[in-house]
């Protein structure tokens, strides 16, 4: 007896790609930065504002290799395919024999076979959910990226005009009025870089929350998947007819 699958479920097992949509998220912080003139009165500026550079500091929150972490998506979609094409294989088989074998040893052989593929549905189902959450993760990554940068950007503006008043009021420091002007607009600027900084932490900080409890579901989809390989049916024993010697 002869079967023949509807698909070939091994065409799924390529080596996955980045999605379309990935933008390596230290880029916006890049492109933000170039924004920010290296000069003595910007990095004093900065120094007077926060302590450090944002741009080093920012950049320590989005460490890691987040385009290998978004293949991760396609690879556990490309799984769930697998597993779904498996299913149909095993099912269309299992009705191709039900077709021409009766007795007890046939009804259990197609329960048996029938649980396979169900088992295989719910291993796709559960790829599936591990392929969404990844992708949520990693775009968040991406999304959360942007938007430091456009602070950055933000802050580098405020740097440099903080620079050039400060400039200006040690060149005008002869007279008390020229000094006040531009170290007092210096100050006002340099509390808007704290205030912009305090956004731009917001904002991973929210993020964080919401890469923690993508972890966690991460953890428990992974864990339903571990349960339902160890509960994999299997023969207890080799199937044998007593008619065949």
């Amino acid at each position: 007896m002869t079967f023949t699958d509807l698909s070939e479920p091994t065409s799924h097992l390529t080596a996955p790609k980045a999605p379309s949509e990935f933008t390596n998220p230290l880029k916006p912080l890049n492109d933000a930065s170039d924004l920010i003139s290296p000069t003595y009165w910007v990095n004093e500026i900065l120094s007077m504002a926060l302590g450090f550079n944002p741009k080093e500091k920012a950049q320590e929150y989005f460490a890691g290799d987040w385009e290998e972490y978004s293949k991760c998506s396609e690879a556990w979609g490309n799984l769930a395919k697998l597993c779904s094409e498996v299913s149909k294989n095993i099912d269309s088989g299992n009705k191709f024999l039900d077709k021409t074998w009766d007795g007890n040893a046939a009804d259990a052989a197609y329960a048996y076979f029938k649980n396979i593929a169900e088992k295989c549905d719910e291993l796709h189902s559960e790829l599936n959910a591990l392929k969404d959450e990844y992708f949520v993760i990693a775009e968040g990554v991406w999304s959360t990226a942007e938007v430091v940068g456009t602070i950055l950007s933000q802050i580098g503006d405020l740097a440099a005009t903080a620079a050039i008043s400060a400039a200006a009021g040690t060149l005008l420091s002869f007279t008390g009025w020229g000094a006040a002007v531009g170290y007092g607009l210096a100050a006002t600027q340099i509390l808007q870089i704290i205030e912009e900084w305090g956004k731009l932490t917001k904002t991973v900080n929210d993020f964080q929350l919401v890469f923690h409890l993508g972890m966690a579901t991460l953890g428990t989809i992974g864990g339903g998947i571990a349960t339902k390989f160890a509960e994999f049916p299997l023969p207890k024993n080799p199937y044998d007819n007593p008619v065949v010697n």
